[in-house]
This record gives C-alpha cells, structure tokens and sequence, in this order.
C-alpha cells in the first residue's frame, strides 16, 4: 500500500467503477485520517466545464463520497449537480469530507466541452500547493487546481480549491 502524499499529485486511476474513464489523468490530494476536507470551484470558461470528486482509498481504489460539479454559464460558481450516496451533502457550492478512520485521497477529474462537440472531454491540469502551520504543526493545505481546455494556454478555465483542515 502506498504511503499517503500530502502534496497533490497528478495520476491515472482507473475511474471506471464509478462511472468515470478507465484511464483517467486526476489530481490526488491526500486526506489524513481524522481531518477534514472542503472541495470547492469557479469557472471563468465560455466554454462548458466540469469536473468531478472522488474519495479514494490510499490504493487510489474510488469509494464514496463521488461529486459531479457544473457550471452553467461563464464566470460562475460550480455547484454539485450529482453526489453518490444520494443526499450526502446538502450545501451545492462546497462538498465536506471526513474525518475518517483510515487515510484516504481525493481525486479531482476536470473536463470541458468544446463548442460543436457532444461530450465532454479531459481537460490539462496543474497544482500549487500551500501548507499554513500554526507553531510547527500544519494546521491546514490548500492545493488549487487550474485547468486548461485548449482555448487559449491561461490555465484557468476551471480553477478548483481542496483545502484540508487537521
């Protein structure tokens, strides 16, 4: 079993189980047990976005929670449009993980639809990383995602915040 990565990285995984590509390019942000994580996005895109959230096991093996996130117009807020189990969450605009007992992952799959086209495809995404420590002991980390949906090279088509707290 892999050691848990607390800076994000960018892997395939199999995303098939849930619904997803069986070879899927994700962000993977660690979630140490008893921590908590808040998942949130904004679109600036003419084009349409998405992206989806997924819990996974430090195996990167999907378990639930798993989020579908729209955005219906330029310069909006994602909100979740479909979550697995049903009723998990009741705020759109945020989804809240943990704690858990175990460590776990989250995956972040981001994708866009070009104009003319009839589905969704995977969009080019890079991280930064941030931890705030309180003393020595990190209190939080942020990873923000910027997607490109090859429209124009700026990365920031969508941009997706994964803060987790300890």
């Amino acid at each position: 079993m892999p050691g848990l990565a607390l800076k994000p990285s960018l892997d395939t995984v199999d995303l098939s189980r849930a619904g997803g590509p069986s070879s899927a390019t994700v962000v993977v942000v660690g979630l140490p047990k008893d921590n908590v994580a808040v998942v949130f996005g904004q679109r600036t895109s003419e084009w349409p976005q998405r992206f989806n959230t997924y819990l996974l096991d430090t195996d990167n093996i999907v378990i639930n929670p798993q989020a579908l996130w729209d955005a219906h117009s330029d310069k909006s807020r994602f909100l979740i449009s479909q979550v697995v189990p049903t009723g998990f969450d009741k705020d759109p605009s945020v989804l809240c993980m943990g704690p858990y007992t175990e460590d776990r992952n989250i995956a972040v799959y981001v994708s866009h639809q070009k104009p003319g086209s009839g589905g969704f495809t995977q969009s080019d995404a890079q991280t930064s990383y941030h931890d705030f420590k309180i003393g020595n002991k990190t209190a939080i980390t942020f990873t923000m995602i910027n997607a490109e949906d090859g429209g124009d090279s700026d990365y920031q088509d969508t941009v997706v915040g994964v803060a987790v707290a300890a």
